[in-house]
């Protein structure tokens, strides 16, 4: 498993996300009305949010999977 790979398969955890987004306040769950999801868009938010995501999972849950043994 590739770590985009591990990002991709912890972004598909709603529940993850869901606790992810509420302990951080972040919206990567893309809740809200289409307006305040158009102005998160062009203000960056979502990027930001993805980014933050990445760091998260690299720190807790990348850096703790064991390592593939051949």
């Amino acid at each position: 498993m590739t770590f985009p790979e591990c990002v991709s398969y912890c972004a598909k955890n709603q529940e993850l996300v869901s606790n992810f987004d509420r302990l951080q306040g972040r919206n990567l769950s893309r809740k809200g009305s289409p307006i305040e999801l158009m102005i998160d868009d062009s203000t960056g938010r979502f990027e930001a949010d993805m980014k933050a995501f990445s760091e998260f999972v690299y720190e807790m849950v990348w850096t703790r999977l064991p390592l593939a043994q051949n």
